[in-house]
């Protein structure tokens, strides 16, 4: 389900990575980038795949700190000279500053920086879409109040906007997507 400001947070953070990666690439560095997602990947998996991070850490795809280093050294030995690593703050084996030193742990070959943006996710200007979603949901949420429905939560499934009871909206955790998963792992070969 989709929410204004969905895109606005995606958006900062592949700002910010696409800054970051300049000086990764010239500097030859390890970068790890802490997102928002205490609870969920969505943006850390997004932007990872949008960013073409080398690994995507999330609470929901188990990566260990024995994958990731393998990735990087699979990237190493591939010449990659510099790597990005997304951090959802919610990963299991820590933010990005454990995770950081986790790595130094196993091998000293890379020199790390870390990034840790924060509530900075939250501002900036929104999207086209998500002006439009505002009111395609704002619209939605007037027609169901006049229709007597108090009790639901306007959000967009497959496209098209649908109501929620507010009970079924707040109990249910919302999930990130298997076949983007399976894209970030593809990509960070």
């Amino acid at each position: 389900m989709f929410v204004p400001s969905a895109t606005v947070g995606l958006n900062t953070v592949i700002d910010a990575v696409d800054k970051i990666r300049d000086t990764a690439d010239s500097h030859n560095r390890l970068f790890f980038v802490e997102v928002m997602g205490r609870d969920s990947g969505f943006i850390a998996l997004k932007s990872g795949i949008a960013t073409g991070a080398v690994a995507v850490m999330t609470p929901e795809m188990g990566m260990s700190i024995d994958d990731l280093v393998a990735v990087l050294q699979a990237g190493e030995q591939s010449n990659k000279t510099s790597s990005i690593v997304i951090v959802a703050e919610g990963d299991p084996n820590g933010g990005a500053y454990e995770i950081a030193k986790r790595v130094k742990e196993k091998t000293d070959t890379y020199e790390t920086r870390i990034t840790v943006l924060g509530h900075l996710q939250r501002g900036g200007s929104p999207s086209c879409f998500d002006r439009v979603l505002a009111s395609r949901l704002g619209v939605a949420a007037v027609e169901a109040l006049r229709q007597g429905h108090n009790d639901v939560m306007a959000g967009v499934i497959d496209d098209k906007i649908e109501l929620t009871p507010f009970e079924i909206a707040i109990s249910t955790k919302s999930k990130i997507n298997e076949d983007e998963v399976r894209i970030a792992r593809i990509l960070s070969i």
